[in-house]
């Protein structure tokens, strides 16, 4: 608002002030300054520019005399007003469009200190500076959240009129809330500013122009420094690129796995290629980043392992997590947008009480000063001031029981969505299965066959050969401070060769030059005829490539060898055909399916050309024309307790997805063993095709059975489904693959026809002959096998069905199937072979169909992940978890049960809370009504009695019921504006306005009522306590009516503190709350000793008169058919989940979940999206020319 009443609009060149609006859903807008600064003495200042846009001569703006540069800060990164572009651009980092050879001869020698310090003036310090936020500003903060500013508001004017007790003990809660938040967010930033205060004081060595080499501190770094890395370990105070030598970094800051990673350089190649497109998926080989460790280096020639500084300050890796833990994505609920809507008609609720009261005050002649106090006092009735110290209460309860359990939390607002999630993500290799792969075996591939399976445990070492030699050197393990580091995998693979490290020779010479290298070598005594081989390069593991390789050379040959190891599918595409045995796919299935984890090795003999240079090989050029050598078989068991809680989770109907790196029939085994896919449902291994240049994208599906031993086994029924918007009509391809004994191996086993063979394969065109023929016929028969398979086919809608896939499908399916979405989000179970980025796209696209999803991942490639979910349950204690909201110290799966039950606990809390305070709030008013109708008022210690007495014990009570013991079968309601959730209010209501307005006009109906002799009903008129006659004068809060509804009132309260106080099916039964039932007890004695008791003094303290028995029996009376009426209406009608269930179906209400309507929709349908496509594409009723034309129009209307 107050750039638009005070500023003029205007261009960007000329402006002083931005208004700038969110990117998100949110679409917030905000303002930012433009501050300037004056460059002077420098000759040349570089900019950042956009590829498409105008550039100046060379890149470069030449500077004269002194230059203006205009600048802001969003969200910590620098924006830099380019005026070649006409754009604020971000500065700190270097541009995107360098080429290879760019990196290397326009940046490889490094800056003069002058052209260092103009950069820095144009991109500002490397430093990713967090201040300790001032404890006063975090006061500030919190004492000015609206909630806590109406709290002062209503403790001013009650203080005002005299209320203190109660002021004082809710001053005393909000105080002890506050102070709670606020050491917990000093706590985080003092905890996030030691995460990164030791970056910005690193000493580095920076290689100048001249070729010198001098230490500066790492603030001073610019994008386009050469830093020296040095053979002590290090942490990285930017994001570099390699260009000469190697390293090993431990990148367990960022990946949450402390494995030790080899990077290279980046090679030097003459094209104008931007370096990141040029390398593509393997640009990470070449990177460091800021934050992780350097732990070894590797010299080149010269001695020197240099990097170009790309990133600094806030643009770094490092900074980008600082900046989402700073900046987190806002949680979009509905439970938000209700209580925003409550609190309003709440205040509505308070602004009819104000006016009612001034004209009832202004009709009766009160005070102009009583009359806008009490005016005032009428709007904090309605909206409950207590609640937030009371949810503050219940979530330091929670926290309390969660840190019993070993759970940590960051973030306490997400307790309450725990309770919420209807589905929860799983990586596998840590979190479903052990940490650990042990070797199972070593299957030898020789003679165009598989050969007799080698078992490590036989104690037998391998013969030598190619196949020892992958195992002993296809790996990234190094030697630091006397013990081998590195993947576990590799680990155990090194482990069975029986080999050792040597670091005793880091050097060694090829082809007349010397390289660094790691040399492995057979243990003494050993039978192997060599001494030994030297790792010489290593391009290291990439989850995109799926494979990592090295070069070699066994000590005293001449010859090169090049080991590779990796994914299966992925090996054999670098391999000769003739050296795959045909078996290949058998095999892998064979064991893939029994849930081990299955990696291949190759390898081929090479020389390097004359004059040529290891660092100078292309990855692409010598991974080709390998010798397939076999199977390394890994061994990853569930960990004990997995079983156990994805059954307890599927019992409480709660989804799972699996999230994982490894293969994919792997996944499918490690799912159906652990439960995920139950026996009774039908799994479908999906694999989409990207288009080619002649083909167009496709997707096939396998049916994945279970034989009587719950192994895996594939049905071999394959299908391909044509892309919709792409199909070509001139060639549509049916390929079905059975098995040879002609029958589908299902629950509807069906013999095929005659002329139906294994693997027949038709291709039908357009321009064809169509009369009914044989091939029609069996085309026909096709489609109705087919659906006989499907999971649409009657017996399998019967039953769940579940879809695996790749990654790369799942990318490739959201691409170009965009139709077929909601069936893959709504039962894709196991997404294998997935990139950090993938996970973190699958959960925002469950989230986006209004899933509520948990994620929990031992941290190893599931930072991300873990920050998008709703819920994030870290299994790991390293840095990168600091963003997880919570954190486990028992390394399984069984925090998540706990989890789920105290977030049901917590939000059911809430809830109850919210309503018990929504409730106080129009009991008040509906008293307050009533007496100011009779120009009276409660007394002062009656108010203290049902604030003191029974709301302070409720706040401080209620939250302490434990969590059920068992899940129950479906979420609390997640809503408030839900009709049993608005009913329960609305019904309680009326029930007090009734009772209430009952007993106002029942008590004037008696004969000894009077509104000016309270004093004669039961007790002597002019009786003191001295016995003396004097003439006593009631009080204005002495009669009957206050008497009677202060009775009522503080009942009413107990009973709804009683009925609102929920135990199964998401807490304990309240009785079990012994604190909280004690008090509930004792409440309603006092007020039954109030109501029962003739104690004159007591009476009189309390402001209350006594009143006939009978009419004491009476109220008792009514407050108990009160008690009995909320109790059923609550319990057996507003609680009754089924008949509310009855009633949204019988007027066929909709789901608020996009996800159930999307379910319903396809309950509806006949087949399931995937299977349905296809039986379209084949519906060939009638197979004729003529039939062709209508198919065509089919397509374009799907």
């Amino acid at each position: 608002m107050y750039a638009w009443f005070v500023c003029n609009p205007c261009s960007l060149e000329e402006a002083d002030i931005l208004l700038l609006k969110t990117t998100d859903e949110q679409k917030k807008c905000f303002m930012k300054k433009v501050k300037s600064f004056h460059v002077a003495n420098v000759s040349q200042v570089s900019f950042m520019h956009n590829s498409t846009a105008e550039k100046p001569p060379n890149k470069e703006l030449a500077v004269t005399t002194e230059l203006k540069v205009r600048y802001m800060y969003v969200q910590k990164i620098r924006y830099i007003w380019n005026p070649f572009t006409g754009m604020f651009q971000r500065s700190g980092v270097l541009d995107d469009t360098h080429s290879c050879s760019d990196i290397h001869t326009t940046f490889g020698s490094g800056f003069s200190k002058e052209e260092q310090d103009g950069r820095r003036q144009i991109c500002g310090s490397n430093s990713i500076e967090v201040e300790i936020t001032p404890i006063w500003k975090l006061l500030f903060r919190e004492i000015f959240n609206p909630v806590y500013c109406f709290e002062v508001y209503a403790l001013i004017l009650w203080l005002s009129s005299g209320y203190i007790e109660y002021s004082m003990a809710i001053l005393i809660l909000t105080v002890l809330s506050i102070i709670a938040t606020v050491t917990l967010l000093r706590m985080q930033s003092v905890k996030l500013h030691k995460m990164v205060e030791f970056h910005n004081y690193i000493m580095v060595s920076v290689l100048r122009k001249s070729g010198d080499i001098e230490e500066v501190q790492s603030q001073h770094l610019v994008p386009g420094d050469v830093i020296i890395l040095p053979e002590k370990k290090m942490y990285l105070p930017c994001d570099a690129i390699l260009i000469s030598g190697g390293c090993v970094i431990n990148e367990g800051m960022l990946t949450g796995e402390c494995v030790p990673v080899t990077k290279t350089p980046l090679p030097c190649v003459d094209n104008c290629i931007p370096w990141n497109i040029h390398t593509g998926d393997s640009y990470k080989e070449h990177m460091l980043y800021c934050g992780t460790e350097v732990t070894k280096t590797k010299p080149d020639s010269e001695g020197l392992v240099k990097a170009v500084v790309l990133h600094t300050g806030f643009n770094t890796t490092k900074g980008d997590l600082v900046r989402s833990i700073l900046y987190p994505k806002p949680i979009k609920l509905k439970l938000y947008r209700d209580v925003f809507w409550v609190i309003a008609a709440l205040s509505l609720v308070s602004v009819c009480g104000l006016i009612y009261s001034v004209v009832i005050g202004a009709v009766q002649g009160a005070e102009t000063k009583d009359l806008i106090l009490t005016a005032f006092i009428m709007l904090t009735c309605a909206v409950p001031v207590s609640l937030p110290p009371a949810l503050a209460v219940c979530i330091l309860y929670s926290q309390n029981r969660l840190k019993k359990h070993g759970i940590f939390c960051i973030s306490p607002d997400r307790i309450s969505l725990c309770g919420q999630l209807n589905l929860i993500c799983f990586d596998k290799t840590g979190t479903l299965t052990e940490d650990g792969l042990d070797l199972w075996g070593i299957v030898p591939s020789g003679e165009n066959c598989f050969q007799e399976v080698h078992h490590v445990t036989s104690g037998d070492t391998l013969p030598w050969g190619p196949l020892l030699g992958a195992v002993a050197s296809c790996h990234s393990l190094i030697v630091l401070d006397g013990k081998i580091h590195g993947d576990p995998m590799d680990f155990k693979m090194f482990e069975g060769s029986g080999w050792n490290i040597d670091d005793s020779e880091p050097t060694c010479t090829v082809y007349g030059k010397c390289c660094s290298c790691v040399t492995v070598k057979p243990a003494s005594g050993s039978k192997v005829p060599v001494d030994g081989i030297h790792i010489l390069l290593q391009f290291p593991f990439s989850s995109a490539l799926q494979r990592m390789s090295v070069i070699a050379r066994v000590i005293g040959e001449e010859r090169l060898t090049l080991f590779l190891k990796g994914a299966p599918e992925m090996v054999i595409q670098f391999c000769k055909q003739e050296t795959v045995p045909p078996s290949f796919k058998n095999t892998l299935d064979y064991y893939t399916e029994q849930g081990f984890r299955v990696i291949s090795l190759a390898y081929k003999y090479f020389e390097l050309q004359e004059n040529g240079s290891l660092h100078n090989l292309k990855r692409k050029e010598v991974e080709s024309d390998l010798i397939f050598l076999g199977f390394l078989i890994m061994e990853n068991q569930l960990k004990p307790e997995t079983k156990s809680v994805v059954q307890e989770l599927i019992s409480a109907n709660l989804r799972m997805v699996m999230l994982t790196g490894d293969n994919c029939k792997t996944a499918c085994t490690v799912g159906m063993g652990s439960g995920m896919v139950p026996n009774t449902d039908t799994l479908f291994l999906l694999e989409a095709t990207e288009p080619e240049k002649d083909t167009q994208p496709f997707i096939n599906w396998q049916i994945v059975k279970k034989n009587k031993d719950n192994d895996a086994k594939l049905n071999e029924t394959t299908v391909n489904i044509p892309c919709i918007d792409d199909i070509n009509f001139n060639s549509i391809q049916v390929k079905l693959d059975y098995a040879s004994s002609g029958k589908y191996d299902g629950t509807e086993k069906q013999n095929l026809p005659e002329l139906m063979m294994p693997n027949v394969s038709l291709l039908s065109t357009a321009s064809a002959d169509f009369a009914p023929s044989i091939a029609a016929v069996a085309l026909n028969e096709i489609v109705k096998d087919i659906q006989c398979v499907a999971p649409g086919s009657h017996y399998l809608m019967q039953n769940k069905y579940h879809y695996a896939m790749t990654g790369k499908s799942y990318q490739t399916i959201k691409q170009h199937f965009p139709d077929l979405m909601p069936d893959i989000l709504l039962n894709g179970t196991i997404f294998a072979r997935m990139t950090p980025k993938q996970k973190s796209t699958i959960i925002e696209d469950l989230q986006n169909i209004d899933y509520y999803v948990g994620m929990c991942g031992d941290g190893a490639n599931d930072c991300g992940a873990l920050k998008v979910a709703h819920a994030g349950i870290s299994l790991s204690e390293l840095e990168a978890s600091v963003a997880s909201p919570f954190t486990s110290k028992i390394t399984n799966i069984t925090c998540i049960p706990t989890l789920l039950k105290e977030g049901r606990n917590v939000f059911v809390t809430y809830l109850s809370l919210f309503k018990y305070m929504v409730m106080y709030s129009f009991i008040g008013l509906v008293c307050m009504f009533l007496m100011f109708w009779e120009q009276t008022i409660l007394g002062s210690n009656q108010y203290l009695m049902q604030d003191i007495a029974i709301t302070i014990p409720l706040m401080l009570t209620m939250s302490l019921n434990g969590p059920a013991q068992k899940l129950a079968p479906y979420r609390p309601a997640g809503r408030l504006l839900l009709p049993p959730l608005l009913l329960s209010i609305i019904l309680h209501l009326c029930f007090t306005v009734t009772v209430q307005m009952c007993a106002y006009f029942v008590l004037q109906q008696q004969p000894w009522f009077s509104r000016s002799n309270v004093f004669h009903a039961c007790i002597p008129q002019n009786m003191s306590f001295s016995n003396e006659t004097t003439l006593r004068e009631p009080d204005v809060s002495q009669n009957f009516f206050t008497t009677t509804c202060w009775i009522i009132t503080g009942i009413n309260l107990i009973t709804i503190e009683f009925v609102f106080s929920k135990g199964r099916p998401f807490r304990q039964p309240v009785y079990t709350n012994y604190i909280f039932f004690m008090f509930v007890v004792a409440q309603v004695a006092v007020y039954m000793f109030f109501l029962f008791a003739d104690i004159e003094s007591l009476y009189d303290n309390m402001k209350i008169v006594c009143m006939p028995y009978y009419w004491r029996g009476i109220i008792f009376g009514m407050v108990f058919a009160l008690f009995t009426v909320s109790y059923f209406i609550e319990e057996c009608i507003l609680e009754n989940r089924s008949l509310w269930l009855r009633i949204y179906k019988k007027f066929n209400c909709k789901s608020l979940s996009q996800f159930k309507e999307l379910q319903k929709a396809m309950a509806m349908d006949n087949h399931p999206t995937v299977v349905q496509r296809k039986i379209n594409v084949l519906n060939v009723k009638g197979l004729n020319q003529n039939a062709m034309q209508p198919l065509c129009s089919d397509y374009q209307g799907l």
